[in-house]
């Protein structure tokens, strides 16, 4: 999301510079010659002289605007994905990364017996690991759902983390 809201920002940006710029340009032509230079914008200037502020294109066009700028403000608003997740620490300020995280968690997992690949999402407030089973039968994966899980939280619980995230483990059986 911060990617989109950047690249919004720069287009945003890069339309007001570029409309002030214009507005300069047509400025200084209209006063050197009397007509203008790029846009043809008398008429829009007297339509806009003519146009009460209570017509209803006037009102549409405010509330649009306005609208798009509280969806931009909301965007900006929103919380982001952290990068950090806390350490439960009341002497020091110090943080595990999402990546670290999963990998650990990743590491511990793949360590039981059976499970022959794991993908692990860590979020703001919980840790979903998905873990696949060497064997083809359920059963497999119902007997090393319990050892990958006590496995992901014991390791997740070394890691000390301020607050605990809820931790999901899945167990399924390879495809054929």
């Amino acid at each position: 999301m911060r990617l989109i809201n950047r690249l919004l920002a720069a287009v945003l940006a890069a339309a007001i510079i570029a409309a002030g710029l214009l507005v300069v340009i047509e400025v200084i032509a209209d006063r050197i010659t009397g007509h203008a230079a790029l846009v043809d914008w008398h008429p829009v200037y007297e339509w806009a002289a003519r146009t009460s502020w209570m017509q209803g294109s006037v009102r549409v066009g405010a509330i649009v605007i306005a609208a798009l700028g509280v969806i931009l403000l909301l965007a900006e608003l929103r919380r982001g994905k952290p990068k950090r997740l806390r350490i439960a620490s009341d002497l020091t300020d110090a943080a595990h990364t999402r990546r670290g995280v999963a990998a650990t968690i990743r590491t511990a997992v793949n360590d039981v017996d059976g499970i022959n690949h794991t993908a692990v999402k860590v979020k703001r407030r919980k840790v979903k690991v998905a873990a696949t089973t060497a064997g083809r039968h359920p059963y497999t994966a119902q007997s090393l759902r319990e050892p990958a899980t006590a496995a992901a939280q014991q390791r997740l619980d070394t890691l000390e983390l301020s607050p605990a995230p809820r931790l999901s483990v899945r167990v399924t059986t390879r495809s054929r």
